[in-house]
């Protein structure tokens, strides 16, 4: 668009010079020709009249061949912003092509060429997205075989040893053979956790299992959560203590899943609150607001700051989550897919109150059936 009217531009100032030019030569003979009295100016202007007269034609091809140049000087220097603006375009484009991808380029002004500057630098902002993420997900990656091969390998270990010592049964006992036959299982097992997690959180995560929803009572459900977590709760000398609304409260939701999410935060809070010698579980209703409250309080070590923001990123484990005993650091992870799931949010934070994880659902409309 800009260059087309560039062109009537310069087609508008040509004219312009053309007129003035041919102005000032009638100007000129007219001041020769009111000086005609003398002798010498008369004689100037009627050899000046003939010469024009004698060569109109050639008169009239200088003059256009003058008004080509004219056009083209007008357009070069119109149009010189232009071709520098489109010369910057492709240079940054080059180094963009060459790796660059700190590369930024001016949006001078309106117009296509600004567009063009604006469209390559939000390509530009988006490839080099792309290619964080492809890298992230490249160290994820070998983060994943590393934590995994780490992890396997301490049971399997184990397993191994305790299985030779057993090869050689005759010099055992037999209380020693059973001590030996349980470790083994529980490092097999604990194999098997293992490999479940990360099973399971490729399910969730990519939405490859369908939701079985159901009519469930919150509280009554947190209820069975807890009692299923008695005998941890009495091994760690841990106290739960419940604080729930008076009324009941009823959701949609696929049990065996929440029971797997809220299960992960129970047993997070057990792992990592023995030292507080409490724990606390909160179930509220907020019907003004259309939510319900979950929460899991634990009184042991506090979460760093730092790792407060990546708690429940894909295999992360900062320093307060290592243990001899640490999975693959998928259990926060999956309980947040399946909550998400559920259309609920978690959030945590961790403070010398305690480490609260919280999770907020939006409550059903329909009421309990009444027989």
């Amino acid at each position: 668009m800009k260059l087309a009217l560039y062109v009537f531009l310069s087609c508008g100032l040509t004219i312009l010079t053309d007129a003035g030019i041919l102005a000032l030569i009638r100007v000129i003979q007219w001041n020769i020709r009111k000086l005609s009295g003398n002798s010498g100016v008369a004689a100037i202007y009627e050899m000046s009249s003939q010469i024009f007269k004698q060569y109109s034609t050639v008169t009239w091809i200088v003059m256009a061949i003058l008004s080509v140049l004219l056009f083209l000087i007008y357009y070069i220097i119109l149009t010189a912003p232009t071709i520098s603006y489109v010369r910057e375009i492709l240079s940054g484009v080059e180094r963009i092509k060459n790796g660059d991808l700190d590369t930024k380029i001016a949006v001078r002004s309106n117009g296509e060429l600004s567009e063009l500057a604006l469209a390559i630098n939000t390509m530009q902002a988006e490839l080099k997205y792309s290619i964080a993420k492809e890298r992230e997900a490249e160290h994820v990656k070998d983060e994943l075989i590393t934590n995994v091969a780490h992890d396997l390998r301490t049971p399997l270990t184990s397993v191994i040893g305790y299985l030779n010592l057993l090869q050689d049964s005759e010099k055992l006992s037999e209380q020693t053979k059973k001590k030996y036959i349980q470790i083994a299982y529980d490092k097999a097992a604990r194999m098997e956790g293992l490999v479940t997690d990360l099973f399971d959180f490729t399910r969730y995560e990519k939405n490859k299992i369908a939701i079985t929803r159901q009519r469930l009572e919150l509280k009554q459900f947190m209820e069975q959560i807890i009692d299923e977590f008695y005998p941890s709760l009495k091994s760690n000398q841990l106290e739960c203590y419940t604080i729930f609304t008076p009324e009941k409260v009823y959701m949609d939701g696929d049990g065996e899943l929440l029971a797997r999410a809220f299960g992960n935060l129970m047993g997070n809070a057990i792992k990592y609150g023995s030292e507080g010698k409490q724990i606390r579980v909160e179930v509220n209703n907020f019907p003004d607001l259309g939510r319900i409250r979950v929460a899991i309080t634990n009184y042991g070590r506090i979460i760093p700051k730092k790792d407060l923001d990546k708690i429940f990123d894909k295999f992360y484990r900062g320093d307060t989550s290592r243990s001899t005993g640490g999975g693959t650091g998928l259990g926060l992870a999956i309980a947040k897919n399946i909550f998400e799931m559920h259309n609920g949010t978690i959030q945590v934070r961790s403070d010398e109150q305690g480490t609260v994880f919280e999770v907020l659902f939006q409550v059903s409309e329909r009421k309990e059936l009444r027989s």
